[in-house]
């Protein structure tokens, strides 16, 4: 095993042709990757150096180390080393080694499934915090709750553990159990209790109906149950009447797989080119296409800075293809398309090996796509759900009061953001907790972070501009006669 990894390490150290070996058949490997798309075949031109020769130096120091080096070395370790050494120099991030576990992980995480008991957790002051319950999953059943501290699972104490050991420990295959011991913000005595461990089917698809009978979906990311979902969700809301338009909100989406991109955007852009994939050296690999009639109502699509990918392309797509008007900020910038490229001992490597362009020819990497109508929201509502800093309190100072300043200014509370926990932002803290029903202290601890979270939940949605502006640009029917550039 050790030495066909070697063998396919000296061939990933020829220059930028190290993709050679792997892909010389002609056939790129299917597998699901991060940010993959539909099958493809990408062709390149062998190399007629000596490779021999060029690996010579590698070799020389391979063996001289193992062979001479005083301490005992792991050759293994060694290869693995030298690959993620290529991976800095190449100096692309979406690059990456994946040993065995990694890849384990990566896979589960583009299956859109996993056996486990349902809850997203976040590590904070070296506790393993819940930061949500999903709706009807067995740890909601059971009674877990966002802010729980999960001190043990199955016995094994989990502070100081991280988050890689607390997932190992409360994964599982279904019809199994676990044991769990929480502590709750508020409650004096830890809480113990068995939740038996189910299928978790991650939802990246929601949909609901907005006033003036306007539908909304909401995508999340893409992952293998993303176009099933979002395609069942349309016709839901197409059957209950969608007369007025759709809003299709793919803000702070990152991406993911493009086949299923392509797969919703068969049903929702008009026939024709929903976008297409170019090679290194310029040449268009693959157009990929819609046969769909296009829809009688009028969309709208959100996008901001965190949109991304396969986002991207989907936003792209309508754009270019005047089937819906964009409302949001700037794209992030991120249409290279990775390939997840297998290696002996059951390791990986995500490759960059082509460029997604919309049917414009417009490259969205590194440039992102500029929204019909630019509308700006409050930061803090972007990221107001990832802040979770542990205990605050008087004398405290850093990005961490800051952030918690702004949050309370953002809800009508009249503080200075100094970023220096002061009288004033006690005061004003303790003035929340009274209005949301929970023990005064003027302190910022759990039970405080989800009475804010929650809060801020409903004053998102309420201060929602971007949101706000779509509902009325498809209530104005002059934008709708303009779109295509006729009058």
């Amino acid at each position: 095993m050790l030495f066909r990894l070697l063998v396919v390490f000296v061939v990933l150290l020829i220059g930028t042709n190290f993709v050679n070996y792997l892909l010389f058949s002609g056939q790129v490997d299917s597998t699901p990757a991060g940010n993959d798309e539909p099958r493809t075949i990408i062709r390149y031109e062998q190399r007629d150096r000596d490779l021999e020769e060029e690996t010579e130096v590698f070799f020389e120091a391979l063996d001289r180390i193992t062979s001479n080096y005083f301490y005992s070395v792991d050759t293994d370790k060694l290869i693995e080393g030298a690959i993620r050494g290529m991976i800095d120099i190449i100096d692309d991030p979406q690059v990456r080694f994946y040993d065995p576990d990694e890849l384990e992980e990566f896979l589960l995480d583009t299956r859109g499934s996993y056996g486990g008991v349902g809850i997203r957790i976040i590590e904070a002051d070296e506790d393993i915090v819940v930061f949500e319950a999903f709706p009807d999953s067995p740890a909601e059943r059971s009674g877990i709750v966002a802010g729980d501290r999960i001190l043990e699972a199955d016995g094994h104490q989990l502070i100081g553990e991280g988050l890689d050991r607390a997932v190992e420990l409360l994964r599982g295959p279904s019809d199994t159990t676990v044991d769990i011991k929480v502590r709750r913000p508020g409650a004096e005595d830890p809480i113990e209790m068995t939740v038996r461990r189910e299928e978790i089917q991650i939802t990246t698809v929601t949909r609901e109906r907005l006033e003036g009978n306007v539908g909304y979906i909401d995508v999340t990311n893409f992952d293998s149950n993303t176009a099933d979902e979002f395609l069942e969700r349309l016709k839901q809301l197409e059957q209950e009447g969608l007369e007025q338009g759709l809003i299709l909100d793919l803000r702070n989406n990152p991406g993911g797989l493009v086949d299923q991109v392509v797969e919703i955007a068969g049903e929702i852009v008009p026939e024709g080119e929903i976008v297409r994939l170019v090679g290194r050296d310029g040449e268009v690999r693959n157009v990929y296409k819609s046969s769909a009639p296009g829809k009688p109502y009028p969309i709208v699509v959100l996008i901001n800075e965190e949109s991304a990918s396969a986002a991207e392309l989907l936003a792209g797509a309508l754009q270019d293809r005047d089937a819906a008007l964009l409302v949001g900020q700037a794209t992030f910038g991120k249409a290279s398309v990775q390939q997840l490229e297998r290696l002996p001992g059951e390791n990986a490597i995500m490759l960059t090996v082509a460029n997604y362009f919309t049917p414009s020819g417009h490259n969205i990497d590194k440039h992102g796509i500029t929204p019909d109508y630019e509308v700006e929201m409050p930061e803090i509502l972007h990221y107001y759900r990832y802040f979770h800093p542990g205990r605050l309190e008087l004398n405290d100072y850093g990005a961490d009061v800051e952030m918690l300043q702004e949050m309370l200014t953002q809800l009508g509370y009249e503080i200075d953001t100094s970023g220096y926990f002061d009288e004033q932002t006690s005061q004003a803290l303790t003035e929340f907790q009274v209005n949301a029903g929970i023990e005064p202290g003027g302190e910022f601890d759990d039970q405080t972070w989800v009475k804010l979270r929650e809060t801020l939940d409903v004053a998102s949605r309420e201060q929602d501009e971007q949101l706000n502006f779509g509902l009325d640009l498809i209530k104005d029917p002059e934008p709708w006669n303009l779109i295509g550039g006729t009058e």
